[in-house]
């Protein structure tokens, strides 16, 4: 994609109420923001994309059989991941981003376990109810809501903190799994796609094993992975670009 077209299919942005955000890893400054107002105050429900973040209370050596059926209040939450006949472990889950796995997870933690985790991610945040309002927090529907700046800085002190087998997850759901079209040919990129009701949304870094760049985009409408996802990318190579001059 050339520069011009890049530059116009960002403009797109504020003209339609979606916003971005690109973080400096090293010190957590803007090297991009499309949208600031939305950016910094519109705090929305992350779906998917809050996964990696329930890592410090949720046990990722938990183990579980994906049934792929999964309806929570009268919510059909089913898993689109291949067919997965062994147990699942916390990382395999999240790179396939098992919403069977998170559930039941979630399901054993005490409320204000999950609801501290949270906070300190820079949620907002519910204390759950019971182990429905648990399970539909974990899953970024219910009960939590980021705006893109907060998501963005969440995402840079994973960035810096992850372990080997967290950003693999992540490196393996932008190459195999929802963030797949955020991938771009020549950098490789840790992230997680994220859909609720009210947004669509993409989270993650690059590269993966340096990071150096933190990149969130969130829509008013649509999903993540086939929305946000690509919108990411042109943020990722506009990067790049901006980067090698």
């Amino acid at each position: 994609m050339t520069l011009s077209r890049r530059a116009a299919l960002l403009a797109w942005f504020p003209s339609n109420g979606a916003c971005a955000v690109a973080l400096r890893a090293a010190d957590g400054s803007i090297a991009r923001v499309e949208n600031p107002s939305a950016a910094r105050s519109r705090a929305l429900p992350p779906g998917s994309a809050v996964k990696p973040l329930l890592f410090d209370s949720i046990d990722p050596s938990f183990t579980h059989v994906c049934q792929r059926r999964l309806r929570i209040r009268g919510r059909t939450l089913d898993c689109s991941h291949l067919p997965q006949t062994a147990p699942l472990d916390g990382p395999t889950a999240l790179a396939a981003s098992c919403n069977c796995w998170f559930a039941a997870a979630a399901r054993r933690l005490p409320p204000r376990d999950l609801h501290q985790s949270l906070l300190r991610s820079g949620a907002e945040a519910d204390l759950a109810i019971d182990e429905d309002s648990l399970a539909l927090q974990a899953l970024g529907l219910e009960g939590v809501r980021f705006t893109p700046l907060a998501l963005a800085h969440a995402y840079r002190r994973l960035a810096r903190s992850a372990n080997s087998t967290l950003r693999d997850a992540l490196r393996r759901a932008a190459r195999d799994g929802t963030a797949q079209l955020a991938a771009s040919a020549n950098l490789a990129i840790a992230g997680k796609t994220g859909t609720s009701l009210l947004s669509a949304w993409f989270a993650g870094f690059a590269p993966v094993l340096s990071p150096r760049i933190i990149v969130v985009v969130q829509l008013n409408s649509g999903r993540g992975p086939t929305a946000a996802a690509p919108l990411a990318r042109e943020i990722f190579e506009w990067w790049q670009s901006s980067s090698s001059r």
